[in-house]
């Protein structure tokens, strides 16, 4: 064999393994960083099983234990800034932050967690925040309600979690009295998972008619009302209520039962009333 044609055969033999190895590469890359995507948690949202320290609302992983389950759940312990809280009244006037929600029809399907019933959200609904926008990336229902106003709960809440594109999360948080029912949680009602870890098929709902048309509020910082209780949440309570049925509130209670966070000590953080 001359020296020319084991000198071509020998280079593409080593274009063949840089290709290869760098196939491989491309495909680790990717698979780390979809598990990077995947672990980055939403508010409120409780993983999985298995994924980390089981928690609950009761007995020895309940709220009083959650700092204890896990060195990442310390903050739900030692952190100053924690949520829910109980909105006092006059809380502090300053100029009314700039709210735009631009909901629309959207692709959800609801899960059952093991702590909520979690509707996730396909994307393309986004709320404005003083010009800065954030994504609804999921929401989520607690009975009663976590947040009380001057002393009371409510007996529910909806809370509508986004995030921005660099991770800063804001809830919006939708009371909810007893009365005739609101059209898109009565649509969710119509199918939902009847165990934990179970989905139900997505379908399209039109999530604009959630918020209130009315967009006064209070403001606060605190954290996820969930274990790992990560604190830096932007917190907006609305001030007028929806509505769901008894029947509706009742049927939730028997698949999640209770699942409100106790009110956390505010240690002198500013409610604003906007």
């Amino acid at each position: 064999m001359s020296s020319r044609r084991w000198s071509t055969g020998f280079m593409h033999d080593v274009s063949l393994r840089i290709v290869t190895v760098g196939l491989v590469l491309v495909a680790w890359f990717s698979c780390l960083a979809l598990s990077q995507a995947a672990d980055v948690p939403t508010q409120s949202a409780p993983r999985h099983a298995g994924d980390s320290p089981h928690w609950a609302y009761g007995g020895e992983e309940g709220m009083d234990h959650w700092g204890m389950l896990s060195h990442g759940y310390m903050t739900c312990e030692t952190g100053s800034h924690q949520s829910p809280i109980d909105i006092m009244m006059p809380s502090e006037d300053r100029t009314p932050e700039r709210l735009q929600f631009h909901y629309r029809q959207a692709d959800i399907q609801a899960m059952h967690n093991g702590h909520s019933i979690q509707v996730r959200v396909s994307p393309g609904n986004e709320l404005q925040v003083n010009g800065r926008t954030y994504q609804l990336m999921q929401f989520h229902f607690h009975e009663p309600s976590e947040h009380h106003v001057e002393g009371k709960a409510s007996p529910f809440e909806i809370h509508l979690v986004h995030r921005d594109r660099i991770g800063h999360i804001v809830v919006v948080s939708l009371l909810a009295d007893l009365g005739s029912g609101q059209p898109v949680v009565s649509d969710i009602w119509a199918s939902l998972p009847m165990q934990a870890g179970e989905s139900v098929p997505s379908r399209k709902l039109d999530l604009s008619a959630l918020i209130p048309d009315n967009l006064h509020h209070f403001a606060y910082h605190g954290s996820l009302t969930t274990p790992p209780c990560t604190e830096g949440v932007h917190w907006i309570v609305m001030k007028n209520k929806i509505s769901i049925t008894q029947a509706q509130r009742d049927r939730f209670v028997a698949l999640v039962g209770h699942n409100a966070r106790a009110i956390q000590p505010i240690h002198g953080r500013r409610v604003l009333d906007e």
